[in-house]
């Protein structure tokens, strides 16, 4: 039985989560781009529903029924618990080798299951049942299980005939703003998994994207940097880019009022940062207009009005005074991700980056 998805042919694996700006990001981009990446989804509540069917509902809505890396967020914190956090306590119980979370993915014919490796003796059963589906397999490792990863390959590789068909996705957290450095203990967890598990892809995982905006414009894209380093320190095998669709890794809590108004706008390698004192929709009015005027040293716009996707629309309707567009900050953030998804899904692929020949509309 052959896989969902050739892991060999994925050029873009972003970690998004159920929530509402990555889920708009995501709806709103041409099917062409749905159709290429593939996203890993972490499940968690959806705003303030009850059940999580309402969350699996919204990725419907956003995504369709293609195929798609479903894992399970870390349990949060609340003082309100819903019936929704019990059924997520439910699917991360490992007894069984994690018995309900096989038959929640089962279920669902179009999910790739992300194993859960919290429970090392539970780890076995659950990857041979999965691997039995033959829809192919994700293996999340978080920075905090890093060290554990020579024994979980080992298990991995005796249950998948050697990697067959599977994905270790090595989750680094908070990127560095020293990927080179980073780059040199990525080498070296990539031959770990290449030893046990020697036809699994391998995508590297980090976000960059900065808390503060006071002192900056512009911040590099260090994911991509790090890529780049493990990429060329590589042989052969499938290395694949991803990060987290340049949402943060330490999500921002409440406190302190709205964030000032500010439009960013993702290259390739860079981030541009485009922020104002000025409040309310004025702000953003503002920062659209700036950022359509803008151009480098040799007097090129970095606004590209011939990407034609939604994050364009909303930047230009803005601009043009449509009180509708980006007037908040979590329109603001739905827009960057949009853009952000595209161009690195067609990252050096030109052709395909400006083929976009869905209706979009706001």
């Amino acid at each position: 039985m052959a896989a969902l998805r050739s892991f060999a042919t994925i050029p873009y694996l972003p970690l998004l989560s159920l929530r509402p700006a990555e889920m708009r990001a995501l709806q709103e981009l041409p099917n062409k781009t749905k159709d290429r990446m593939l996203p890993v989804i972490g499940l968690r509540p959806w705003l303030a529903a009850n059940l999580l069917e309402k969350g699996l509902e919204r990725l419907a809505e956003a995504y369709g029924p293609r195929p798609t890396i479903v894992s399970i967020d870390a349990a949060e914190l609340t003082d309100k618990p819903r019936p929704v956090h019990a059924e997520l306590a439910a699917l991360r119980q490992s007894a069984g080798g994690y018995g309900n979370w096989c038959s929640f993915i089962t279920a669902r014919p179009h999910f790739i299951p992300a194993i859960q490796i919290s429970d090392a003796a539970q780890i076995g059963v659950q990857v041979s049942r999965f691997h039995e589906l033959g829809r192919g397999l994700a293996i999340v490792v978080g920075s905090g299980a890093l060290q554990g990863l020579q024994p979980l390959a080992a298990t991995v590789g005796q249950m998948t005939n050697g990697g067959l068909d599977t994905c270790f996705v090595l989750d680094l957290g908070k990127g560095s703003r020293d990927p080179l450095q980073l780059a040199v203990l990525v080498v070296g967890y990539c031959n770990t998994i290449r030893q046990h598990c020697p036809s699994a892809a391998i995508a590297i995982s980090a976000s960059s994207f900065p808390a503060d905006f006071t002192s900056i414009n512009h911040q590099e894209i260090y994911e991509r940097t790090l890529y780049r380093s493990v990429r060329d320190q590589l042989i052969g095998g499938t290395l694949i880019y991803s990060d987290r669709g340049s949402a943060r890794y330490e999500r921002q809590t409440g406190g302190g009022g709205l964030p000032k108004p500010r439009i960013d706008y993702p290259l390739d390698g860079w981030w541009l940062f485009y922020r104002t004192e000025t409040e309310g929709f004025a702000g953003y009015r503002n920062r659209a207009q700036a950022l359509i005027a803008a151009t480098d040293a040799n007097n090129n716009r970095f606004f590209d009005a011939n990407l034609r996707v939604w994050g364009t629309q909303m930047i230009e309707r803005t601009a043009g005074n449509d009180t509708t567009a980006i007037k908040t900050p979590a329109r603001s953030t739905a827009v960057r991700i949009n853009l952000h998804l595209q161009r690195q899904t067609f990252f050096g692929d030109q052709a395909g980056l400006y083929d976009t020949e869905d209706d979009w509309g706001g």
